[in-house]
């Protein structure tokens, strides 16, 4: 009786460990979730305990795992974010986790420094790669500036982001050099910064921003880009991009994404045949944009459905795109100009890219990368496989 006293005379002890006992409960009967909508990402599930992780040191350590485990899992997670994000608007806060609040609901990516050594050696790469084949094949190179270049006026003042379009001149006399042209498509987006060219969530350009810069590769190339006007477009609403997954802002204004239909005869990602250009289930999860082309894949073959653009039956005309996911949007309006159109992710290819240049003609040859995956992929070195 006298211990009940003692306790009732320091309430706020009694709250607090009556409040972590009951968490501790709550929290060891709380379904584990294995993909956090709102963080678009698998969530750790708890790890098989042995003596051996138990005594591992670092991230393979038991203990590190299970702490992980419980962070991703902890009761009310997506709540908590949500309070954090609350909390810090109230105090403030322009940032979380290296994305920066700017104007009329834009995020951007706090991008101050490039991996040196991986940007020279990517670099070197593509140039082999066009030494190798540009006597025989028209390469062309196209790298995308990220929205904070383009949409600078939107930016919030003071920041000393890595200046993209100086780096990427750079790049590109290296690459012209190699019998590579190259195309400024900063120029392209920038006479169009007042339309709807980024998304405000994602780091992605949208559809309107890769169909401009889809018109800048044909009047290069001498083709004929068609017009938007002459297409049946889609919008999906409700787009909450990788720049909402890190900072959980609260008050975020969602994107809307855009698609058009395109006739096509035939679609095959590596080695499979699929339904269409579009994953249209995707659009009902929260990583929408991973419906173009279905996702990243290795190898994506896809046929025109209007027969023999080129007028030729035994050699149709065909284009490659090297990518990384800023083609997956740019990609499907090349089907207007071309019988076929390959598109390759090199991370995830699972043969050599020589032995697919060797055994097949192609027109053209796109180079397309933003320019932070391609200062940052290891895997453009399979460029020179």
């Amino acid at each position: 009786m006298e211990k009940i006293k003692h306790l009732l005379r320091h309430p706020m002890t009694v709250i607090f460990g009556l409040l972590i006992v009951g968490i501790f409960i709550w929290d060891n009967f709380y379904p584990v979730r294995e993909f956090s909508e709102m963080e678009n990402r698998v969530l750790t599930q708890k790890p098989e305990f042995s003596i051996r992780s138990l005594m591992a040191e670092g991230d393979q350590s038991y203990t590190m795992k299970y702490e992980t485990y419980v962070n991703d899992q902890f009761v009310l997670r997506d709540q908590w974010i949500s309070l954090k994000s609350r909390t810090e608007y109230l105090l403030g806060k322009t940032e979380n986790n290296g994305v920066v609040y700017g104007k009329d609901h834009y995020m951007f990516e706090k991008y101050f420094a490039t991996d040196e050594d991986r940007l020279q050696k990517n670099i070197g790469f593509v140039e082999e790669f066009g030494k190798k084949y540009s006597a025989t094949n028209e390469i062309t190179a196209m790298i995308v500036p990220y929205s904070y270049e383009v949409l600078s006026d939107k930016v919030p003042n003071g920041l000393h982001f890595v200046d993209q379009v100086a780096r990427t001149e750079e790049i590109y006399d290296r690459f012209s050099k190699s019998g590579i042209s190259t195309l400024d498509v900063y120029s392209a987006l920038s006479q169009h910064k007042d339309e709807y060219i980024y998304y405000r969530t994602d780091h992605h350009w949208t559809t309107t921003g890769a169909y401009y810069a889809y018109r800048q590769f044909c009047e290069r190339r001498g083709l004929t880009p068609v017009e938007l006007s002459d297409l049946t477009k889609h919008e999906v609403e409700d787009f909450y991009g990788t720049f909402f997954s890190k900072s959980k802002a609260f008050n975020t204004v969602p994107d809307t994404i855009d698609y058009y239909d395109f006739s096509t005869s035939q679609v095959t990602i590596d080695g499979e045949e699929v339904e269409g250009l579009y994953n249209l289930d995707q659009f009902e999860k929260r990583d929408k944009y991973g419906a173009f082309l279905h996702g990243n894949n290795g190898l994506t073959i896809m046929k025109s459905g209007e027969q023999n653009r080129s007028q030729n039956k035994e050699n149709p005309s065909r284009i490659l795109v090297i990518k990384d996911s800023f083609g997956n949007s740019f990609v499907p309006f090349l089907l207007q100009n071309y019988d076929e159109v390959w598109a390759i992710d090199l991370r995830y290819l699972g043969e050599d890219l020589s032995a697919i240049m060797a055994e097949n003609h192609f027109d053209d040859v796109l180079i397309l990368y933003g320019f932070v995956p391609f200062s940052s992929y290891p895997s453009v070195s399979k460029i020179t496989y």
